[in-house]
């Protein structure tokens, strides 16, 4: 933790638990209003900036209330705060901004925090991560901010112990300079523990919430006594407020001759309304359900006749962005009860509506500056989001299925790309985590048809190919299992979208390491291809090419250089010289020829491929990389050092920058760069390069894997120049 200036920080890496996806640990300013002042929490509010000005107690602060009570927005309030009085003291700080509405994605936010001040590389992956990162945090000498919100359920931030003992992933501290803060609807005492401190958001009352109504509705939409007792009436929720606000600004700004007359249009008749048939109750969450019901009313009588059904159906969907011109196809919706004869126009014209009456937030797309990956890589499609509390009211489960149907026609390579092509991932990485939300429950898939299960699972099998295209190929694996398990129930064995599963999870296993259980799923999907539709068959091919792959990484060269050299010459025969396949083929051939020795052979054959693959694909396309980063792990072994090192910096940079820092392909670049730095003497350069490497492999393969043993054995080398790594020349 650097001192002097704030620091706000953002890690990405490809995502998390399940959920593909950019890792942040900034806080979403963005959410912020600057027009609209934070009513009603000042007090609040300088007691927390005055808890961190005087650099905390030890203690977690826990904001509690109900969901729409504002916690978040006073969370970012502070953050705001500290970032504008930048030259104050009180600015230089780290702050860093946890969301806990997905546990993947929690923990591994923990585990870049524990990355970023400084806990060692080998304790990332493993559970004493978290006694590490509270060390390091405890004896901090700047200070520090570290912010997680939107914890739904505590039992989330037990972690290896337990939340309210102290011994949770977040705890009571020892650092004299640091503040939890944490935002939670669970204001319960013994969940927390007695290292906490509960701050209760309640609903705003008085001048405060009258002016909530006041800021959205405008001064036109009654008095301020009147306003006042609409807020009372609406249990003073902020997120009420809002809603009610926006709908009366609305109904004003509509023309009277469109104006039902039952539509209230001052905060008195809105009140007033309340207290009819659809206002029953003065629980907020049940007003938060009154006032979307009125909003929806407003937009039946408007004439969105489809506005209430695209709500309910957008509540199915994970809470995380929607990319709603994706996931939203007026040809497919038009088959379902419900949305008959609806088509393009009318769909965009009911997402407006909602979006006008606050039911949904339209979040525009990213520029083309914030995009991730190479410079070819397309921008990530709008989004939409809604508000957990209302997708909570609106959720039923009559859309589920029509929901898993939409995004496995999302998830169709045609529509939006193979997940393994950076030029997609814009878009994969905002389809992924509803894909991968079908398959989160067990119960909630079984309660789907059976051509439901089997649309969810496709759409998640796409996500999951995502996830192992970022490196994330143990997550990739857990969600392989479950498509193979769903597959073989429904479909059976022998069917080819169930030995399609088997194939995906074979791989995701060879990337983790479990040779064994890859080269009997591989030996199996081929032979069961084989057996059904000949030796030439395309996917035998495959699974029989993926078969010599794993056969190579385990050292049985003669093997595998039988099964490429068969699958080579059928490719070349079926496929032609310059398929994609059969290069291939050609090169992990040249892989096999580079182990057994065979290098100036091998040389040729990378050559051929590098130059279809640049001709093709690119000069940063992933696949010509990996030619690029093999040719230079023959220059080593040939002994030219400089050219090695030259063009292992350059593949490492643009591996850095196209696939990110931590995926294991960028790792084992800067692998082999490191031992090419060691052995033309630039051993401190080397070490510092070897210590990330080390690090990054064992938070993402884990600390047995052979990646991993291979890094730390030539850091090892590096204090004894004795020891030899023992690498194996050719790498993937």
């Amino acid at each position: 933790m650097a001192a002097g200036r704030l620091e706000v920080g953002q890690m990405v890496v490809a995502a998390a638990a399940g959920r593909a996806q950019a890792l942040t640990l900034a806080a979403p300013l963005g959410y912020r209003h600057p027009a609209l002042p934070l009513r009603g929490r000042d007090e609040l509010l300088n007691r927390l900036l005055d808890q961190f000005r005087r650099g905390g107690d030890g203690r977690l602060h826990v904001l509690h209330g109900l969901s729409g009570s504002g916690k978040t927005a006073l969370a970012l309030e502070i953050v705001h705060l500290l970032q504008m009085r930048a030259g104050d003291p009180i600015s230089e700080r780290c702050v860093w901004w946890l969301d806990a509405r997905q546990a993947a994605l929690f923990e591994g936010g923990l585990r870049a925090v524990a990355r970023r001040i400084g806990v060692a590389g080998d304790l990332l992956d493993a559970e004493g991560v978290v006694d590490a990162l509270w060390h390091r945090l405890s004896r901090a000498e700047s200070p520090w901010l570290l912010v997680i919100d939107g914890v739904d359920d505590p039992r989330l931030l037990d972690g290896p112990g337990l939340l309210a003992a102290g011994t949770g992933w977040i705890r009571p501290h020892l650092c004299p300079c640091g503040l939890v803060l944490v935002t939670t609807c669970d204001g319960t005492t013994a969940a927390w523990g007695s290292g906490a401190v509960l701050h209760p958001v309640p609903p705003l009352r008085g001048r405060d919430a009258a002016c909530v109504l006041m800021d959205h509705a405008g001064a036109d939409a009654g008095a301020v006594d009147d306003a006042a007792r609409l807020a009372r009436r609406l249990g003073g929720l902020p997120l009420a407020l809002r809603m009610a606000g926006v709908y009366l600004a609305e109904v004003m700004g509509m023309p009277d001759a469109f104006r039902e007359p039952e539509m209230p249009a001052d905060f008195d008749a809105f009140r007033r309304a309340l207290d009819g048939p659809a206002g029953q109750g003065l629980n907020p969450a049940q007003v938060i359900a009154d006032t979307w019901r009125l909003a929806l009313d407003l937009l039946h009588h408007r004439g969105f006749r489809y506005a209430a059904e695209v709500l309910e159906l957008l509540s199915v969907f994970a809470d995380a962005p929607v990319p709603h011109p994706l996931v939203l196809r007026a040809p497919l919706l038009q088959r379902h009860p419900g949305f008959e004869g609806i088509d393009g126009g009318a769909l965009w014209r009911a997402l407006r509506a909602l979006a006008a009456m606050s039911l949904i937030d339209l979040c525009p797309a990213p520029e083309d500056g914030e995009a991730e990956g190479s410079e070819g890589a397309a921008r990530a499609p709008e989004c939409l989001r809604v508000h957990p509390l209302i997708r909570d009211v609106s959720r039923t489960p009559r859309y589920m299925s029509l929901a898993a149907g939409l995004l496995q026609d999302a998830c169709a390579t045609e529509r939006v790309g193979k997940p393994e092509e950076p030029s997609s991932w814009a878009a994969w990485s905002v389809l992924a985590p509803h894909a991968l939300n079908l398959v989160e429950r067990e119960e909630d898939l079984a309660s789907l048809t059976d051509d439901g299960q089997v649309s969810a699972v496709g759409a998640a099998e796409m996500a999951a190919r995502f996830l192992q295209a970022r490196g994330l190929s143990r997550q990739a694996g857990a969600v392989f299992k479950k498509v193979v398990k769903v597959r073989m129930r429904l479909l059976g064995a022998a069917h080819p979208e169930t030995l399609t599963a088997q194939h995906n999870l074979a791989g995701a296993l060879h990337d983790i390491g479990e040779l064994g259980h890859a080269e009997a799923l591989y030996r199996g999907v081929w032979q069961a291809h084989r057996d059904t539709r000949g030796e030439e068959f395309a996917h035998a091919l495959t699974a029989r090419h993926e078969l010599g792959r794993v056969l190579h990484d385990k050292g049985r060269l003669e093997e595998a250089q039988q099964h490429l050299s068969a699958v080579l010459s059928v490719r070349r025969r079926v496929q032609g010289e310059r398929h994609g396949h059969t290069l291939s083929a050609q090169h992990e051939l040249a892989r096999v020829l580079h182990d057994l020795g065979l290098l100036q052979e091998a040389c040729t054959e990378y050559g051929l491929v590098l130059a279809a693959r640049r001709e093709q694909l690119g000069d940063e396309h992933p696949r010509t990389l990996t030619t690029l980063h093999n040719l230079a792990c023959l220059m080593a072994d040939e002994g030219e050092l400089a050219r090695a090192q030259q063009q292992l910096e350059t593949v490492h940079a643009v591996r850095s920058r196209v696939l990110g820092q931590e995926h294991p392909q960028t790792l084992w670049t800067g692998y082999r760069l490191g031992c090419v730095l060691r052995d033309r003497g630039e051993t401190v350069a080397a070490r510092v390069l070897l210590l990330h490497v080390h690090g990054g492999f064992s938070a993402v393969l884990g600390a047995g894997h052979l990646h991993t043993r291979r890094a730390a054995q030539a850091l090892h080398g590096l204090a004894d120049p004795g020891t030899s790594d023992g690498v194996t020349t050719g790498c993937r």
